[in-house]
């Protein structure tokens, strides 16, 4: 995924400046209008993220859409950095009036989870509108990997405890976690290598220096497909659409091991209800758009739009998972 790695002294440094000056944010008063003038103004979606990646992505393919059925701009605002608390502070200035969202990925549920002193409380300070797409990840290889399934893979981590090796985007990463999930299930040792980036990462993996990686299907698709690499399993419940005949690793005897990595809107908590649903209602228009779907099936997107409490429900759910397997595998930010 696409969040950044930083040391934990850093993370926590940020973190306290923040929530110094959390108080201040939460008192800002929602605009007088009444939700059935809404939009009357432009729109504005935060991205945490730089430019050109999935989350930038999805929300421009979403916003084009919004745009004309709600006949107000819908600017897509990039603010990257600090793991996403730059992007939610933005938004926790802001009326809680829907006209400034949040687009996240799953490091909404796996950052509090890593962090002791992350600023914000996802399920009270802000709102779940709904999920826009979500990304599987996928066990991937060189062609030319000698293991074909991931029985043959833990047999092999087996007999040489600690030196396989799996490279991941960064410390704190969904694809870190997810690695440290399997090898857990597995009893496996095996050697974790952080990237700064998939990028970096998915070239020793090319080149030989990690044996094998988590990636998400945004970057892996083309590549499976081109027979660049080779995919021993994704990691959700259900096979992906795109790779029908890639086993999960549920079914390949980790009962129960399911990962699904979601990018999604959220809002300041207290904007109306009746927002949130036009929100809603409006993001599903546009997953449901011809344009939409062709997009997000050629970048292994599979397009979401989930009810906001379904939503709510699946952040809670995923909150209390990421810090139970953090807990349980000692994973710390480093």
């Amino acid at each position: 995924m696409n969040f950044p790695s930083h040391t934990g002294s850093a993370w926590c440094r940020l973190a306290l400046v923040l929530a110094l000056s959390l108080s201040s944010w939460f008192v800002t008063p929602a605009i007088a209008q009444s939700p059935a003038d809404f939009p009357s103004k432009p729109l504005r979606v935060v991205v945490p993220f730089s430019a050109g990646g999935p989350t930038d992505l999805m929300a421009r393919a979403i916003s084009k859409s919004m745009g004309t059925t709600m006949g107000q701009p819908v600017i897509i605002d990039n603010k990257p950095g600090g793991g996403g608390i730059i992007g939610f502070s933005e938004v926790a200035r802001q009326p809680a009036d829907g006209y400034t969202l949040m687009f996240p990925s799953i490091l909404a549920v796996t950052n509090p989870a890593l962090m002791p002193n992350y600023p914000f409380d996802i399920t009270r300070d802000f709102s779940a509108v709904t999920v826009v797409g979500f990304i599987p990840h996928a066990l991937v290889v060189r062609p030319d990997f000698p293991a074909k399934d991931l029985a043959a893979l833990v047999a092999m981590a087996k007999a040489k405890p600690g030196q396989i090796a799996y490279g991941s985007s960064g410390n704190g990463t969904s694809a870190h976690l997810a690695g440290a999930m399997f090898a857990s299930r597995a009893d496996i040792r095996v050697t974790h290598v952080p990237y700064r980036g998939a990028g970096p990462a998915l070239q020793d993996l090319l080149g030989g220096q990690i044996q094998y990686m988590f990636l998400d299907m945004s970057s892996a698709l083309s590549q499976i497909q081109a027979g660049k690499l080779r995919a021993l399993a994704v990691a959700p419940a259900r096979r992906f659409q795109g790779l029908p005949d890639v086993p999960t690793i549920a079914e390949q005897g980790y009962r129960g091991f399911d990962i699904r990595a979601w990018y999604g809107l959220l809002v300041r908590s207290g904007t109306p209800t009746a927002t949130v649903d036009r929100l809603h209602a409006e993001v599903k228009t546009a997953l449901d758009s011809r344009e939409v779907r062709e997009l997000f099936k050629a970048q292994g997107i599979e397009p979401g739009g989930m009810p906001p409490a379904e939503f709510q429900q699946l952040i809670k759910t995923d909150l209390l998972q990421w810090k139970r397997v953090v807990d349980q595998l000692g994973i710390k930010l480093e």
